[in-house]
């Protein structure tokens, strides 16, 4: 049996343009997008008339382990059971993918809880995003180790990176994520601006990647962290908040993407609970630095650098589900149109992934992920936070166009 998607007016990521198409569906994929379909007896027939049809979004920076609603980021599953940590992940990816996150980079997990995950949505037991698992994070001895015990694999010098980036991969890793500098929502003993692996401990967690045709993504807020991450060979900078022209434009020389994750300050301060509840050394750290990093994001851009979208989602206040708000700091933060910032959460976290065969358009013979709005986010970029249609792999999994 088919399914058509009949009505919608199609987002051309390359062309940066709408076009009333009818999108033909088989076996999980886009056969092909037609002026006006034919449905054959027995196909199925979604019909959108008239919303705004995009590809699906990819995040690619989420943390689904991590409870939100928590303050205090200090270790929040102390003693609570192993069990509630997958089943909240698991409601934690569902709510992801009705948001209209089809595709998801976990980037630090909890004692492996999400790759379990992972195999359940795989396995079609629960709803949830495409998922790409880095198991455990990778991190220097650091007083941050204890607020995720679970989170973090400590290995200090090149031959224990190696170990543990190899442990990961035998847990089912898809990718190796690696902490080049300080983290902002850290112990108050920790300093973002300052480097933790060396250049020599980053080549060695990329040549055990590369060995095992993986890649490597690196949490770097330091421009020298920045710098290191760019020449080791990784693939994505996580943050990238304090880079200079210099150091982005080595990221643009050889291809690394940066993953800006600007919604993160916004969002915690949405919450006002978990605002008011947050440590003075957090709290203080993100609004510090909060206009640096948007600042930087835009030198970033200006200088080349290819952004690819993701929220950082697990981080206090930045609530699953709510991925798209990163769309809208994108644009008001960081002066990205709307269509650059559509490309970055399709096409380029696509490429980033390395699947851009498979996703980041909607084109014959990629997965028919699709999303749909009532009204153009093109024209208001706030729109995009109002998901009315989620189709993953040709299932519709939401439908409130109606609504």
């Amino acid at each position: 049996m088919r399914t058509w998607v009949r009505g919608g007016q199609v987002y051309d990521v390359h062309e940066a343009v709408y076009r009333r198409r009818d999108i033909e569906v088989a076996d999980g994929r886009i056969v092909r997008l037609v002026d006006q379909g034919r449905p054959l007896a027995g196909d199925a027939v979604i019909d959108v008339d008239g919303a705004w049809l995009w590809p699906g979004l990819i995040d690619l920076h989420v943390h689904i382990t991590m409870p939100t609603e928590a303050a205090n980021p200090d270790n929040p599953w102390r003693g609570r059971l192993p069990g509630e940590i997958a089943i909240y992940a698991a409601k934690a990816a569902e709510r992801t993918l009705m948001g209209g996150i089809t595709t998801a980079r976990e980037v630090g997990g909890w004692d492996y809880h999400e790759i379990a995950v992972r195999s359940a949505i795989n396995r079609g037991l629960i709803k949830g995003p495409r998922l790409f698992c880095a198991g455990r994070l990778l991190s220097i001895t650091t007083a941050t180790v204890d607020y995720y015990p679970g989170m973090y694999e400590v290995a200090d010098g090149p031959e224990a990176v190696r170990v543990a980036a190899r442990k990961q991969l035998a847990h089912g890793a898809d990718f190796i994520k690696v902490m080049a500098t300080g983290a902002m929502t850290a112990s108050e003993y920790e300093d973002a601006r300052a480097i933790q692996y060396t250049l020599e401990e980053l080549k060695a967690a990329v040549a055990v990647a590369t060995e095992n045709y993986k890649y490597v993504v690196a949490h770097a807020h330091a421009c020298a962290g920045i710098r290191n991450a760019a020449l080791a060979g990784c693939r994505t900078v996580e943050h990238g908040s304090f880079g200079d022209e210099e150091a982005y434009a080595l990221m643009a020389e050889r291809g690394t993407y940066l993953v800006p994750t600007l919604c993160v300050v916004s969002a915690m301060l949405a919450d006002n609970q978990v605002s008011a509840g947050l440590p003075a050394h957090i709290h203080n750290r993100y609004l510090d630095f909060d206009d640096i990093h948007a600042e930087n994001a835009s030198l970033a851009r200006r200088t080349g650098v290819t952004i690819a979208m993701g929220t950082d989602a697990g981080t206090p206040g930045n609530h699953h589900g709510d991925n798209t708000q990163e769309l809208v700091s994108m644009v008001r933060r960081s002066g990205m149109s709307a269509r650059e910032a559509v490309v970055a959460s399709t096409l380029s976290a696509a490429r980033a992934l390395g699947r851009e065969a498979d996703l980041g358009s909607l084109a014959a013979g990629k997965f028919a992920d699709v999303v749909g709005f009532r009204e153009d986010p093109i024209a208001t970029i706030e729109r995009v936070r109002d998901v009315r249609l989620v189709v993953k792999g040709g299932e519709v999994v939401r439908n409130d166009l109606r609504a």
